[in-house]
């Protein structure tokens, strides 16, 4: 259908003609609720769309019914969603029913961009439609040069963590960054710092993501006219997610409806996870205060989940107060119950997970339909190593692998430099990191003296005759790095988690992980305290990696032979085909995504929840961090399909110490009727005490067993390492292969000894 068949099928349906038909075929197959939704006439609605329940074909659909029934030509209607990737779907799904030009279906921020492209001169000032618009690297490296030049310390005001408290008061107040009160140096040196930023675009003609929406709000408040031809054109505004939005997008929608009042919102209070980034639930929750009158369409039924796995969700999110009443259900099959798996520590973890998977596909299912679910980065480290050794491939979302973030590259090449002081790679990735003063044109020129004599640049740092080629801040920065990689050679040949610790010890820490120009300081600090744990691990010989210490020496546990593991397995291929990937994300990355196979890693009290969330108090609601912990949760167990299994560790390495874990007080809200028999949902029997020691009833348990356990069956005791509650146990099972239990929980019974 082009432009001028709309036309004819709008004048016939203003008619009366073939209107019921057009209508019928958009409501077909739609169940009540989304049949009223898409129906709905003039005046403000507000659809509560339970997770798998619909909605975006919901929303397609009533854009086209508008342009079908003649009730709006497609310039008279405004579409937003929070994502490119949305915005693209939704606009392929309303022309593949009515393919016209002209609607606007985009993101919040395309939305701003288009409108200030038109109309930022009416703003006055030095803007012209010309802007250019900064990306958070952007912003960083202005900020960057602004502290600097306000003499500020680098380290204590890094560009990242400012960005983010700029953005954090342009997205909850309405122009102008707020006053920072009473806080302090810290908190005038933030106003004096978003002062001189704001000042610099300016001067640039420039504008950065925030000021995308925050300049429409101004423009529209600056000059009524504008906003009214704005607001008079869309007679009709849709917008999804609307439990995402803050501050300044609902006062955008407001103003966009202001004319017609014809506003549809569709969100879910339970799915609302960005707080953090200033996502308001109140926007969704209170909606009817503003608009009295709006009809209320709750999309309930679910087309994606089980029974067992829908309503153990809703068990869950029930708990919370700030919501607005739903109960999500399905008509479809009870499925299995979901399984919540104790663990003895991250590397068990892992390893269940891994033979989870393996058991999915080989009952025939997918590893593109699986997904490994976590609160925080640092748990992906242990999760990948196992994904690897089982052969299983898997592909990270919205990050990178654990070995190639930036801060574990940069301190493995000061390892490396530490075991080969001739790696010229790792010479040149932290000789200036951080930064010494040594620019391109010093490296140059002893890269070229080292060059011409066939020497490591190693040498060329330490050779007096190299550095008299460079001169001032750089030759002391040569200096100084050379004499720092001399003292770590010692450390080749001692343990792994001692060389880590001295490396930190001679390294600016703050400043190193202050150049690097983002807002996950928190995440770094935990990767590299993940790094460590594992490297002590290592020490200990309690990994489950590379047999026989990955050099074939099982004494050999050194930083040697710990860079040698972490070589071999960050370099292992899980082979299969490329789209045949197990899927690694956070759980705030797994909204509206959909696998058969879910596994949420780390259900344990101050990792889901979070330990900073059950800090948080938001205004006068001490639970409000919670309660965003519980949604997170319940998002998480919605994206299953099929299958839902949780896990949790009884003892884990978190932050260089060996803590002991409670399991989250989530899986407790789970009744037990949806929870495999063994389970630790709501009601479940009590356990056993798990950090009982092993007492065999006849004999002493010692290598050369046969032992039997619950789930891998009869296997040989190989070895046992440590002692007390530390005791683990290597186990070749028939069926599964070589395993490490601990004791404490193996339950292992002795069935015979080997011949």
């Amino acid at each position: 259908m082009d432009w001028m068949d709309l036309n004819a099928a709008q004048t016939a349906s203003a008619e009366g003609d073939d209107a019921s038909e057009a209508t019928a075929r958009l409501v077909k197959g739609l169940n009540r609720p989304q049949q009223e939704a898409v129906l709905h006439g003039e005046g403000a609605l507000l659809i509560l769309a339970g997770p798998g329940s619909g909605k975006t074909r919901v929303i397609t659909r009533r854009i086209a019914n508008l342009l079908l029934t003649g009730k709006a030509r497609p310039h008279e209607i405004l579409a937003i969603t929070f994502t490119n990737k949305a915005a693209r779907e939704m606009r392929e799904r309303v022309e593949a029913l009515v393919p016209v030009p002209g609607l606007w279906i985009s993101t919040f921020h395309a939305m701003g961009a288009r409108i200030l492209r038109r109309e930022i001169e009416m703003l006055g000032g030095s803007w012209t439609r010309d802007f250019t618009i900064y990306d958070t690297h952007d912003r960083n490296q202005l900020l960057r040069r602004l502290i600097a030049e306000a003499g500020y310390d680098a380290a204590r005001f890094r560009p990242a963590m400012v960005g983010a408290w700029i953005s954090s008061e342009k997205n909850r107040t309405r122009f102008a960054v707020a006053d920072a009160g009473d806080g302090g140096i810290e908190a005038e040196a933030l106003e004096k710092i978003s002062k001189s930023y704001d000042a610099a675009l300016a001067k640039s003609n420039a504008l950065d993501f925030d000021d995308l929406l925050l300049k429409v709000l101004e423009l529209f408040e600056a000059q009524p006219g504008v906003r009214d031809s704005y607001a008079s054109r869309f007679r009709w505004v849709l917008i999804d997610e609307f439990q995402d939005t803050n501050t300044v997008q609902y006062e955008l929608a407001k103003h966009l409806s202001g004319w017609h009042r014809n506003l549809a919102v569709c969100g879910d209070p339970d799915q609302s996870i960005y707080a953090w980034r200033g996502a308001d639930i109140r926007n969704i929750v209170d909606f009817e205060k503003d608009y009295a009158n709006a009809k209320v369409v709750l999309l309930e039924q679910n087309y994606r989940s089980t029974r067992h796995i829908l309503e153990a969700a809703q068990a869950v999110i029930s708990n919370n107060r700030s919501r607005k009443q739903k109960r999500t259900w399905s008509d479809g099959a009870e499925g299995e119950q979901l399984c919540i798996m104790e663990c003895g520590d991250e590397e068990d973890e892992a390893r269940e997970i891994a033979a989870q998977i393996q058991a999915w596909r080989t009952r025939g299912g997918k590893l593109s339909d699986v997904a490994v679910f976590y609160r925080a980065n640092f748990l992906q480290r242990a999760l990948e190593a196992g994904l690897r050794r089982a052969s299983l491939p898997y592909r990270i979302v919205a990050g990178v692998e654990f070995y190639e973030r930036r801060e574990i590259r940069d301190l493995l090449a000061w390892l490396k430099l530490a075991v080969n002081p001739s790696d010229d790679v790792a010479f040149l990735r932290v000789v200036n990191t951080p930064s010494r003063g040594i620019g391109e044109k010093s490296l140059g020129e002893i890269a070229r003296w080292a060059a011409d004599r066939r020497l490591p640049l190693i040498q060329a740092a330490r050779s007096k005759e190299a550095l008299s080629l460079v001169r001032g801040k750089a030759r002391a920065g040569l200096e100084a790095f050379a004499a720092f990689v001399a003292r770590c050679e010692r450390l080749a040949d001692g343990p792994a988690a001692a060389a880590i610790d001295a490396v930190l010890a001679e390294i600016d820490v703050n400043a190193w992980l202050g150049e690097m120009d983002d807002e996950s300081l928190v995440d770094r600090e935990a990767n590299l305290e993940e790094l460590r744990a594992h490297a002590e691990q290592w020490d200990e010989g309690r990994t489950s990696g590379q047999q026989d210490g990955a050099g074939g020496d099982a004494g050999a546990r050194t930083l040697r032979t710990f860079l040698q593991e972490i070589a071999l397995v960050s370099e292992t291929d899980g082979g299969g085909e490329a789209a045949e990937r197990v899927t690694l994300m956070t759980l705030h990355a797994a909204k509206g995504l959909e696998f058969g196979l879910v596994l949420i890693a780390g259900c344990e009290e101050e990792l889901l929840p979070h330990n900073r969330a059950l800090s948080e108090s938001r205004g006068d609601d001490p639970d409000a961090g919670l309660e965003e912990e519980r949604r997170l949760f319940y998002v998480g167990m919605t994206r299953a399909k099929e299958r839902l299994l949780l896990t949790w560790a009884r003892q884990r390495m978190h932050f260089g110490s060996m803590s002991f874990r409670q399991p989250s007080r989530f899986l407790e809200e789970i009744p037990e009727r949806h929870v495999e028999s063994g389970g630790s949902g709501k009601a479940q029997e009590e356990s056993t005490d798990p950090f009982v020691e092993y007492e065999p009833e006849e004999e002493p348990l010692q290598p050369g067993a046969i032992v039997q356990h619950e789930h891998f069956g009869r296997g040989t005791l190989l070895r046992l390492q440590g002692s007390g509650v530390n005791t683990r146990a290597t186990v070749r099972f028939v069926t599964h292969g070589e395993r490490q239990l601990l004791l404490a929980y193996a339950r292992l019974t002795i069935v015979g000894r080997s011949s």
